[in-house]
């Protein structure tokens, strides 16, 4: 969701704040602002548009010595607009809040403060945070005095938050705290760092700590003191940050997205070196034997969102297929409210990117207050999600910036192969070997994918086909089309096209089959001629080896791996075809719009 970046330190706190925010873009928003402190008093510099609009708004403004705290607002409560734009302050023009999530309880405080005279100034439930603060900080000084405040205020809200604070009783700190949303410290040379994602910190920091739920935070130039949700003082246990720069950075590519999409063969590489043996033989260490076990003989439920939903598809057709044991899997937002058949003999597994995705969090929970075992497959180390399960199979797929996930995706799919391979599928070892090269052979095939989606960018409407494991592909092939070009998309199994959706295939209409199975081959290729008939453009997607069927008018030919792990290597060809036909509309491809790439509220 939002961004938050802060700094206090030496140098100009208050570009070094904004240029930290530019790190965090990626995570989708429509306005930017910051608040800063000149050492006698606090100013807010805020407007609807993109961080460009921002640094065109302070570049007259002096530097500033004092703490920096800024943000990047995807609106919720209230339009884009300079009022809603975060930072919030409060009525005496001595505070200043930046927040994340949502505050369930918002309408109901503010009617309170509203009636104890209070100024409201916006639309936003965040606003509500601020006034809150004022009303504690009543009769305290100094920075422990606000560390109290924040935590009194902070008590009343119900929902998620991670939030950062200024006040000019205590013009030399940031105050922060964090509930259900992401929210890191980091240390560097020049000083100290708050924000909601790693990215915002490569560069300046080399050491970082991860808030838990109910810390408390405060951030001086040289050091970082937390207490729990106790209010009993913890160590910050720092690690060392250790993305490089250039990780964080497009390396020549024209988008983080075309760049992660180039990095996957390493990205499936990493997510298995060292958990395959010489023998082939897939060995998982640190998952405990309770989590072993469950993986070998217990009930498997798969959990996820969006893109790791698609990935925990292919987790199910794992079960199902290769190891013949029956397997579930429900997204996020529906299981803790579809009264799942779990218990003490079902291992929960939560697929997600960045760790942090709410509803996924959320269903962690409450599979343990069902009893059951809980595995994350998490892309990001000291996550929610991590801190929330019993185990963690780390993807390794290094830091994604592109909101539409590509190579996240495949180290995800890989993370479901090394799984079943610990259950006992034999082959899996030999499977997920072979898929870096084959991935590389996709990738050497861009510029004939290229010159396929610049003929499609004009279609009005695509539908993806497959059978088996193909048509849970087609449903995330779908997505990445929706999220970058903005073009209608649905995928289906392909026997479901004379169901209703056939009734849809006109001129400007394409059909993407994939054909990718020798057992259904000739089924989907009958599909795609009753497509074909009615004038739709056929894309095929075609196993290297396997007849072309009659009906494509396009052909995108990859390489022949294992069944079971050939949903990566298709999917490496739908990320390129999603690109270029994306960039062919002249879209926003690495921020596209309504979305965000962590979504931390439900």
């Amino acid at each position: 969701m939002c961004g938050i970046a802060g700094f206090v330190g030496a140098g100009d706190s208050l570009r070094q704040a904004v240029a930290s925010l530019k790190r965090l873009e990626y995570r989708g928003y429509d306005s930017a602002g910051v608040a800063y402190s000149t050492g006698d008093e606090l100013r807010i510099a805020r407007c609807p548009g993109k961080v460009a609009d921002l640094e065109a708004l302070i570049a007259a403004l002096p530097a500033a010595s004092g703490p920096a705290i800024a943000h990047t607002r995807w609106a919720t409560h209230g339009r884009p607009s300079e009022a809603n734009a975060h930072p919030h302050g409060d009525c005496t023009g001595q505070l200043a809040v930046v927040h994340n999530g949502i505050i369930e309880n918002h309408q109901a405080i503010r009617q309170t403060l509203l009636s104890a005279g209070h100024r409201i100034q916006s639309e936003t439930d965040t606003e509500v945070i601020s006034h809150l603060i004022e009303d504690e900080l009543v009769g305290r000084r100094g920075a422990s005095g606000l560390v109290e405040a924040v935590r009194a205020a902070t008590q009343r809200l119900h929902g998620s938050f991670a939030v950062a604070v200024l006040w000019s009783g205590a013009p030399d700190v940031i105050v922060a705290a964090r509930r259900d949303s992401p929210l890191i410290v980091g240390l560097g040379d020049a000083g100290a760092f708050v924000a909601s994602d790693v990215p915002a910190l490569v560069g300046w920091a080399d050491r970082l700590s991860a808030l838990q739920d109910g810390d408390v935070a405060l951030v001086r130039g040289r050091s970082v003191t937390i207490w729990d949700a106790d209010g009993k003082e913890r160590e910050a246990s720092m690690m060392p940050l250790t993305m490089s720069r250039e990780a964080a950075e497009k390396q020549g590519f024209a988008h983080f997205m075309l760049k992660e999409i180039h990095e996957q063969p390493r990205a499936v590489k990493e997510t298995c070196r060292g958990r395959i043996g010489s023998d082939g033989e897939v060995a998982l260490e640190g998952l405990g034997d309770a989590v072993l076990e469950l993986l070998r003989s217990g009930n498997v439920h798969f959990v996820a969102c969006g893109t790791a939903y698609h990935a925990a598809l292919i987790g199910k057709r794992l079960w199902d297929q290769a190891l013949r044991r029956h397997a579930d899997c429900t997204v996020s937002s529906e299981f803790r409210y579809d009264r799942p058949l779990i218990d003490d003999r079902t291992l929960v597994v939560l697929v997600s990117q960045s760790g942090e995705t709410a509803d996924t969090v959320a269903a962690a929970r409450y599979a343990r207050q069902l009893g059951a075992r809980t595995l994350a497959v998490v892309n990001c180390m000291g996550t929610s999600l991590e801190r929330e399960t019993d185990a963690a199979l780390i993807t390794r797929a290094g830091p994604e910036i592109g909101v539409a996930s590509t190579k996240a995706y495949s180290a995800q799919v890989a993370a479901m192969g090394l799984l079943a391979g610990q259950a006992g599928w034999a082959d899996a070892g030999q499977a997920l070997s072979a898929l870096p090269d084959a991935i590389e052979k996709v990738l050497d095939n861009e510029a004939a994918i290229k010159a396929i989606a610049s003929d499609l960018a004009t279609s009005n409407c695509f539908f993806f086909l497959g059978r088996g494991h193909d048509a849970a592909v087609a449903a995330e092939a779908a997505l990445k089309l929706k999220e970058i070009s903005y073009i209608h998309a649905e995928a289906y199994p392909a026997g479901e096209m004379k169901h209703g959706p056939l009734a849809l295939v006109e001129p400007g209409v394409a059909v993407v089959g994939l054909c990718t199975r020798p057992s259904t081959h000739d089924k989907i290729a009958s599909n795609l001629m009753e497509v074909r008939a009615r004038d739709g453009r056929v894309v095929t997607v075609v196993s290297d080896g396997l007849p072309i069927p009659e009906a494509a008018t396009d052909v995108i030919v990859v390489p022949s791996v294992s069944e079971y792990m050939s949903p990566i290597v298709t999917m490496v060809a739908m990320q390129l075809l999603a690109y270029y036909v994306a960039l062919a509309r002249g879209c926003s491809i690495d921020q596209p719009r309504n979305l965000a790439k962590s979504v931390t509220v439900e």
